[in-house]
């Protein structure tokens, strides 16, 4: 971020640190911008969390309905089933009473047969031989036949029954596998949804305490960077009294070099002029880096001419030249306008091109004017001008950002 130096590595990182000590026992910190960096950071991830949670609260709500038609479903096969049961025991009454019925003729058969096998055939013969008359043999030979067709009924009704008692076996058997399919059925659906629910609604608990985190981390944020901004105008007017009564110490703020802001509505910039580098080779922070969303408009911060600047540290660059100096903008997703521009002309977009590659999107803004003033601005780590010519342009920036 920024162009390299000739400075000696050794030397540069004993004076920073020896400088930044003394600076940072002498005088107030001033507002770095990460802590609006992190807010905007914060309020964006606890977006994200409520339409997480909207969407997984909708899963819920959709699965709710799921269990609420299943209960109706439930409540139709328990029906189901309580109709198969009362035929199940409907059949196996109707069987138990066949088995009585058969039980008490295949007892009457069996009585008969033992009495027939008792009295022998003579018997029957003897029967017939002792008739009076033809009209008494008549008699007796229908008394026989109407006995032996008794029993040939009795047989048949038997075997009817016990065939009846076998069809009802097999349809009691049916009714129970019909029984246990549905059952089995309604079991696993059951299961399987109520598993869904109480996954969903796990993740929605989980969404909800992150939720609750986020809210906090960003009312902590917002409370640190009020303190923050209260700290730098304090900090400003201490420094402006300072050069009025012609104590150096944080240099002048005076002037207006800039017309607007470089970046739209940028999340945050930091004062980081002379701090240590090493992408591209060790060297020192040539300006400040202003935050923002990646495609956010860059601008002429006043008229000049635009030009193309890329380079492999910087990657996308734009100078701006104008009557006072020129400013640098690197680390570009896209350029604007080029050649001559007006104040608020935009020139190109945040990105993070160069050795910013991967890391947050931002433009790496840096002034260098014609005059150097004679008591410049003194960032936190000990650098008012780098480079021979770049100034922190941190003060000029707080004026239009």
């Amino acid at each position: 971020m920024g162009r390299k130096t000739g400075v000696a590595r050794g030397c540069a990182v004993l004076l920073a640190v020896a400088t930044l000590s003394t600076f940072a026992l002498s005088r107030p910190q001033p507002v770095r911008a990460d802590t609006k960096a992190e807010l905007a950071a914060a309020q964006k991830k606890l977006t994200r969390l409520l339409q997480t949670i909207t969407a997984q609260s909708q899963i819920v709500a959709d699965l709710e309905d799921q269990a609420s038609v299943l209960a109706g479903q439930v409540d139709q096969v328990q029906s189901q089933l309580s109709n198969t049961q009362a035929k199940i025991n409907a059949t196996e009454q109707s069987i138990r009473a066949a088995n009585g019925q058969i039980t008490q003729k295949q007892g009457l058969l069996d009585q008969r047969a033992w009495i027939a096998y008792e009295g022998g055939p003579g018997n029957g013969l003897d029967f017939i031989l002792g008739s009076k008359s033809l009209s008494d043999l008549a008699d007796r030979l229908e008394i026989i036949n109407g006995a032996a067709k008794s029993d040939g009924d009795l047989i048949a009704q038997i075997t009817n029954q016990r065939n009846q008692l076998k069809n009802q076996q097999k349809h009691l058997l049916s009714l129970k596998r019909d029984y246990d399919a549905a059952k089995k059925v309604l079991d696993q659906r059951n299961a399987a949804l109520e598993a869904k629910l109480a996954a969903a609604k796990t993740v929605v608990l989980g969404l909800e305490k992150a939720k609750l985190s986020a809210t906090g981390l960003i009312k902590k944020l917002k409370l640190k960077r009020v303190r923050e901004i209260a700290l730098q105008k304090l900090r400003i007017a201490q420094e402006a009294k300072r050069h009025q009564q012609g104590g150096g110490g944080g240099g002048t703020v005076a002037g207006h070099p800039f017309a607007v802001c470089p970046v739209d509505n940028p999340h945050g910039y930091s004062d980081s002029l002379g701090a240590p580098r090493f992408g591209g080779g060790y060297h020192l922070h040539a300006g400040n880096d202003i935050f923002a969303p990646a495609g956010t408009p860059i601008r002429a911060t006043f008229s000049g001419v635009a030009s193309n600047a890329s380079n492999g540290i910087g990657g996308a660059a734009v100078i701006v030249t104008g009557a006072d100096g020129f400013t640098y903008n690197a680390h570009l997703s896209g350029f604007g306008t080029l050649g001559s521009v007006g104040a608020g002309t935009v020139i190109g977009y945040v990105g993070n091109s160069g050795d910013a590659a991967g890391g947050p999107t931002h433009d790496h803004f840096e002034w260098h004017p014609r005059v150097i003033p004679s008591n410049p601005w003194v960032s936190p780590y000990g650098y008012s001008v780098v480079n021979g010519d770049a100034i922190d342009p941190y003060p000029y920036l707080n004026q239009v950002c």
